[in-house]
């Protein structure tokens, strides 16, 4: 803005730092170190539990100039993965978080120890994570958090459905009589994407006998980032072929903005203990589809787009969650938790920048004598609802927990529950301009303002509105009883046993089972080993999901492609009546050994096969060969006005195998402590069988593209190396990130066929390879007072990003040029080097 000054995120925070006046002593917290994942039963440390748990601190997922969760623990945890998706909706706000390569949905999330909500939305086809929907971990701020547990080994037996690739537990603050905070400006080495974020977290005592509430507050504002090139696709002033003169298109981050609040609290209530925690967030994030050229005929309006243009996403998701519960002592021995947890997310589309190419044309075959300031001024809205998603679920849950004591033997601990939950879906309509065919919304389209003899696409270009016959309300119940023991067989041996029985009211019931053991070969050496069963019921945003969307035939007519809701008559005649619950066997053997009072290791393998996994399959075309033994199922797609229908399906079984190494070493160095942290995770998936409708080709089920993002489209080696230095008031970090290498079809020659001979090569990359790179980010810190700490950093130390496409690349021909790096399966991104300046303060 002309006359103002605006100044760096780096320099506000350096300023922040200059100005904060000192406060009043901190008060030392410690973080607890008792594992809530280890076991329903008894309080275990991570390193006595008979399953691998890491146990992240605050101040390790603050140690760094991540400002996300979701990016903080990938930086921290090798068998966490975060990957980046370009130029898809929805991805501008979530990201996929896998635990082990599986998918978002195969990993539960807790909060407390309570089940936390799911996105309302799903990725879409040709990203990481394509039709799961996980758990949004950037909707929680790290403002709110005291440590991070995640349980590497499947434990559906003792938490219920999703948990077949391990379980991630958040606990929230619950300090009191100190004040926390900071703030935080970064940018990039290529000077976009200035982000400053900012957090408050105050724990206040409520009585004399132990009541608390801890609240956090948290705001962030990014710019967006681009690394996008000038295209080749003309203008009407620049030939086509010729370089344009400025950057159009958007390769990178969106514009976002978060803003959450969080409480914790307890409050004894006689000899029991009532407790509640609830949160809020609001996101938004301004995103793009690809640029529409100035001469696309069926896509522009060039009264109103001359050039082209660049359509706009605005993304919002909005999460609540609220949980309340009471718990205390039955007796001595036995205690009991009984607690209710409510969350909901929104999520919703609007379009902007954008236009609805066949309002313009519908008017010009209404008015043919009409100007172009005429077509400019009733080619309808330039942008608009879209439509969203809703998701809400509540759970409550009766756990009692207790010991039976035996003579002359160690007492059996052992936990008892029931649960219930009731979850509810609905899809939103966009606008009419949003999905309709002219401004009638005709049944067919019109020929277009720029060739008559191409017709306009309907609804709004990048994100086409949700259409109201796609609308749908879905809902369902479950509720599940289970029970678990633990006992030590003699001072060396532990042993546990968890079994558990749920029913989903719309996909089935079962009964699943684990057992572990840890067994203390000396005092410095453990080995443990787990074996068990688990499941993962379909969520309501794969089985209530419908959609139609709709393109053009050569003569105008609409084509509408129809993904149908499971068990509706399309899929039913092909003897998919609906969704059934994905099962799962999962082993681990592990070791931990203390080599020394300064080494310490941990090895684990595992192996996780996971039957009937469910999958959106390709489109299948009326009347066409792969329906010729199926009639009824070719009526019931025609009856829908669809000329090709897709559904999801159980299509696949699948194997996951791997191993996770952990070294930990620690040592006076240099007047200072230096603690020195390896950590690794190899994993590898295959696909074992393809469970297609018989007389339905297995491609149909699962297709080349979702195959290679289901195998290869995460790295398969994942480690970090972690020098960790604090001596008087500094402190300084050095981390070696490493990330295998990635490869996909989609955006590449087995997914858009393209001749021979439009490639400079006379051939096409057959697929998309974002190659394994190292990582390094570097942090100092200073302590200026007891109560204020400055630190400043690089994140991607030596810029780092994924090698430029080249010619041969189907991408690169499609953009004209203009995207630099692939677009899908992208592990650490392409922003490249960031750098930041923090101060956080206490009193």
């Amino acid at each position: 803005m002309t006359g103002s000054l605006k100044l760096s995120p780096i320099a506000l925070a350096l300023l922040a730092s200059t100005t904060m006046a000192q406060a009043n002593e901190p008060t030392d917290e410690k973080i607890e170190t008792i594992s809530v994942l280890g076991s329903k039963v008894s309080n275990r440390t991570a390193t006595e539990s008979t399953s691998p748990i890491d146990i992240l601190d605050t101040e390790q997922l603050n140690k760094g100039g991540f400002t996300e969760l979701g990016q903080s623990l990938q930086s921290i945890a090798p068998s966490f993965n975060f990957s980046r998706t370009q130029v898809s909706d929805g991805s501008d706000l979530f990201r996929p978080a896998t635990l082990r390569g599986l998918q978002p949905d195969q990993t539960l999330v807790l909060i407390n120890g309570k089940r936390r909500h799911t996105q309302a939305i799903f990725g879409l086809s040709g990203t990481v994570g394509a039709g799961a929907a996980g758990t949004d971990m950037n909707s929680i701020p790290m403002m709110a958090l005291k440590n991070v547990e995640i349980l590497r080994d499947g434990a559906a037996a003792r938490y219920g459905s999703d948990a077949i690739a391990g379980v991630i537990n958040l606990s929230l603050n619950d300090s009191t009589g100190v004040t926390t905070g900071f703030f935080q400006g970064s940018s990039t080495g290529e000077g976009d994407g200035d982000t400053y974020a900012l957090g408050l977290n105050r724990g206040f005592d409520i009585g004399n006998e132990g009541g608390f509430i801890n609240v956090s507050l948290e705001y962030r504002d990014a710019d967006g980032t681009n690394r996008a090139e000038r295209d080749t696709g003309g203008s009407s002033t620049i030939a086509k072929g010729s370089l344009s003169d400025s950057v159009r298109w958007r390769q990178g981050n969106s514009d976002s903005e978060f803003i959450s609040i969080f409480y914790n609290a307890a409050l004894p209530v006689g000899d029991k203990e009532l407790y509640s925690f609830a949160g809020y967030s609001n996101r938004t994030a301004l995103g793009n589809g690809f640029y529409r050229d100035f001469d696309r005929a069926e896509r522009n309006v060039p009264q109103v787009y001359p050039d082209g243009f660049l359509p706009r996403i605005d993304n919002e998701a909005e999460d609540v969650s609220f949980a309340v519960g009471i718990k205390g002592d039955i007796n001595p021995d036995w205690n009991f938790d009984l607690s209710t947890v409510y969350g909901e997310n929104q999520y919703d589309y609007s379009s902007s920048n954008t236009i609805n190419a066949s309002y313009a044309a519908e008017y010009l075959a209404n008015n043919p004598n009409a100007s172009s300031q005429d077509i400019a001024d009733n080619a309808g809205p330039r942008g608009g609802y879209s439509g969203g998603f809703r998701f809400d679920q509540w759970t409550t849950n009766l756990d009692v927990n207790g010991v039976i004591d035996r003579d002359n033997a160690e007492p059996i601990y052992l936990s008892i529950g029931a649960e219930y939950r009731k979850e509810n879906y609905q899809i939103v309509p966009g606008e009419v301009a949003s999905y309709a065919c002219g401004a009638s919304n005709a049944e067919r389209s019109f020929a277009s303002v720029i060739n008559p003899e191409v017709f306009a696409d309907c609804g709004f270009q990048a994100y086409q509105g949700l259409r109201p016959d796609a609308a749908n309300s879905a809902d369902r119940s479950s509720h599940a009883i289970y029970v678990e023991a633990e006992t030590l067989l003699n001072e060396n041996w532990l042993v546990s046993a968890a079994l558990r029985y749920e029913d989903v009211s719309d996909s089935g019931d079962d009964t699943i089972w684990k057992l572990a053991s840890r067994y203390e070969v000396t005092e410095d050496f453990a080995v443990r080993a787990a074996a068990s069963t688990g499941f993962r019921a379909p969520s309501l945003q794969q089985s209530g999901y419908t959609a139609f969307t709709t393109t053009l035939g050569g003569d105008g007519s609409l084509a509408t492609s129809y993904t149908a809701t499971a068990g509706s008559p399309f899929p039913s005649a092909l003897g998919i009546d609906g969704l059934k619950l994905e099962s799962s066997d999962n082993y681990n053997l592990g070791l931990a050994w203390d080599v020394s009072s300064n080494l310490s290791l941990t090895l684990d393998f595992y192996q996780i096969k996971i039957y009937d996994r469910i999958n959106l399959g390709s489109f299948i075309g009326a009347d066409s060969e792969e329906l010729t033994n199926f009639a009824d199922a070719n009526t019931a797609l025609k009856a829908t006005g669809a000329v090709q229908g897709n559904f999801f399906s159980n299509s696949l079984d699948s194997t996951t195998k791997g191993v996770d190494l952990i070294a930990s070493y620690n040592t006076d160095f240099a007047d200072g402590e230096l603690e020195i942290t390896f950590a690794a995770n190899k994993n590898e998936t295959t696909i074992d069988r393809v469970n297609s409708p018989e007389g339905i080709p297995d491609t149909i089920a699962l297709d080349e593209q979702r195959r290679s993002f289901l195998t290869h489209g995460q790295p398969q080696e994942r480690a970090t190396l972690t020098f960790d230095y604090q001596a008087e008031q500094w402190s300084s970090l050095l981390r070696f990130n490493y990330f295998g290498e990635t490869e996909v079809s989609y955006f590449a020659g087995r997914h858009i066929v393209l001749p021979d001979f439009l490639s400079p090569t006379n051939s096409w990359q057959q697929t998309s390879v974002v190659e394994s790179a190292v990582l390094v980010d570097v942090n100092f810190g200073y302590e200026l007072t007891e109560n204020l700490n400055l630190s400043v950093g690089i994140d991607n130390l030596f810029d780092e990003t994924p090698d430029e496409l080249g010619e041969d690349e189907v991408l690169n021909f499609i953009t004209n040029g203009a995207m630099r790096y692939p677009l899908r399966a992208l592990p650490y991104g392409f922003d490249g080097m960031t750098y930041y300046a923090k101060v956080s303060f206490s009193f």
